[in-house]
């Protein structure tokens, strides 16, 4: 892996997600030369943020689902703090990230690892057969959209 570099840029989509997500302080803690330590401390902040997320804001769920992220999360916490090197925890970050992905689309389609190439075809990843996931908002929520979108935007591109 390439050594980390003075440089705001290096890592740069890594360290937006960090201060989108987890404030200006995260940024400035890995923004030049962030040492392994600060990288590990905010890698764990990030995946704790996700993991007190599913846990206040999915309100309808089975006990089994929840406890599988739950204990997805918690591992992805463990590889990244006993990673020595950044490409090291940025493999364990994205692996955990992703089957957290899945997990909230339906479940982990870990039967694939017998296949040797899954087509990208639909009918290979319609995730429903476990559980179905079903985003709604009611006007209250369609509202703080529309207001959050006009702060980022600008009023004109947001009306609907």
């Amino acid at each position: 892996m390439p050594e980390t570099r003075f440089d705001q840029s290096q890592y740069h989509a890594m360290k937006a997600v960090f201060e989108e997500v987890l404030g200006r302080e995260s940024f400035t803690k890995v923004k030049d030369y962030g040492s392994i330590k600060a990288w590990r401390t905010e890698s764990k902040r990030l995946l704790k943020a996700v993991s007190i997320s599913l846990a206040a804001t999915v309100q309808v769920y089975d006990d089994e689902w929840m406890a599988e992220l739950q204990s997805h999360i918690q591992r992805g916490i463990s590889l990244v703090e006993s990673c020595s090197e950044l490409d090291e925890l940025f493999s364990s970050l994205a692996a955990t990230l992703a089957r957290v992905t899945f997990l909230q689309i339906g479940f982990l389609p870990v039967g694939h690892r017998n296949i040797d190439r899954v087509p990208l075809t639909p009918s290979q990843w319609k995730l429903d057969p476990v559980r179905s996931v079903q985003y709604v908002q009611n006007d209250e929520q369609r509202k703080t959209q529309r207001r959050l979108l006009s702060r980022r935007k600008g009023p004109e591109l947001c009306e609907t």
